[in-house]
């Protein structure tokens, strides 16, 4: 007779290793990924990576340096070293997230002495995402106006 435990060691099918779903570039907190907002206040809190790591310029759209410009530098060849240094300008749908992560101050255009991204500032022949032709903020969607009836229906002052 065979014992319990052998039946059962017989019986059992062989299943695969659980696939664990990596993060590709880094191991990211998963606060990273949402809009915090401040408990005291009740407002929307910037991310701080995104203020580290990115620069919006004054057309709307951002750049960031190029990743992995200082590793390993004696190993490239010169033309990697050479447009390594540069900016690089991030897609429409990224400005729109990294939008979304900041608070209005730093959607605001800024203005410094000697500005070293000057020359970025201004982009010929590009509709920027969230400019128009004048340089003024473009609201993705129109404000909706309000009928009393609705206003008092579905945002009663309990």
């Amino acid at each position: 007779m065979l014992t319990k435990a052998l039946m059962t060691s017989l019986c059992a099918t062989r299943q695969a290793p659980v696939n664990v779903a990596a993060r590709g570039i880094a191991n990211i907190p998963a606060h990273e990924y949402h809009i915090r907002f401040d408990q005291r206040v009740g407002r929307k809190r910037p991310a701080q990576d995104v203020l580290d790591r990115f620069k919006r310029l004054n057309n709307g759209m951002w750049i960031h340096a190029h990743p992995g410009r200082h590793k390993l530098r004696y190993m490239k060849d010169e033309t990697w070293q050479k447009t390594s240094l540069y900016y690089e300008t991030c897609t429409k749908e990224q400005c729109e997230i990294l939008d979304k992560l900041m608070t209005p101050y730093w959607l605001r255009q800024k203005h410094y002495p000697n500005d070293p991204y000057s020359a970025y500032h201004v982009r010929h022949n590009i509709n920027s995402p969230r400019v128009d032709d004048r340089g003024n903020f473009v609201r993705e969607r129109k404000k909706v106006l309000m009928d009393d009836t609705t206003s008092q229906r579905f945002f009663a002052d309990c």
